[in-house]
């Protein structure tokens, strides 16, 4: 039966900065590539809210590494009102469920949800499986195979560029025979039937595609049949 009142108004501020958790999280990217949208980092109170004048310096480490990745980039930056931003982060090798961990002096760390790395864009040719040495005219087995590789070294499993063998060093002044161009499958190029017909001690295989920085194999012999 009384008419109601409303008070002066007032403000609730940040208490003191106990906490840090992740804001932007990070998302897959490629290798080398940095993580976009730039990940973020908040200086936090008790209750969740960010200290909006906390300039503290935050730094990022890997926490899980299934890819036996390098975390590149600026590794420690100061939170500007309370955000601390990372904003040129990579990592070099291919994974799925990698994570960020933060930490800063005398607050309570964070860590961020997983994020994958997938393969860069192909720039060069590596051997996977070697040749072997084996005999003047005989297949060399293992089958020989060379990789599509990114920049740092990763299968660029999607790659179905056409790679040629030819000698590198020909010690024996042979022939190679076989299947010497063939297209990757899943970034790998597979030679199976692959011969020398003359005695040599040093052999050698290049790896040639059109783009890429080629490859040349380990020496391997052939000895007579």
């Amino acid at each position: 039966g009384l008419t109601g009142a409303t008070s002066a108004s007032f403000d609730v501020t940040p208490a003191a900065a106990t906490k840090l958790a992740v804001g932007q999280q990070p998302g897959s990217a490629a290798s080398g590539a940095a993580l976009s949208p730039s990940v973020t980092v908040l200086v936090q109170d008790a209750f969740d809210n960010t200290v909006t004048g906390a300039s503290t310096a935050v730094t990022v480490a890997l926490g899980t590494n299934p890819g036996g990745s390098t975390l590149g980039g600026t590794l420690t930056v100061n939170a500007a009102a309370g955000i601390a931003t990372f904003a040129n982060l990579t990592l070099d090798k291919v994974g799925v469920g990698y994570t960020l961990d933060f930490t800063a002096g005398g607050l309570t760390g964070a860590s961020s949800g997983a994020f994958s790395i997938t393969p860069g864009a192909a720039a060069q040719l590596a051997f996977g499986q070697q040749p072997t040495s084996s005999t003047g005219g005989g297949v060399i087995a293992p089958a020989v195979t060379v990789l599509v590789q990114d920049a740092a070294g990763n299968t660029v499993t999607g790659a179905t560029s056409s790679v040629s063998l030819a000698f590198g060093a020909n010690p024996g002044s042979g022939t190679l025979g076989g299947t010497v161009s063939a297209s990757a499958v899943a970034g790998v190029a597979t030679f199976s039937d692959l011969t020398v017909d003359k005695v040599g001690t040093g052999y050698t295989l290049a790896a040639s595609s059109a783009g890429l920085t080629g490859a040349t194999s380990a020496a391997f012999d052939v000895t007579p049949g």
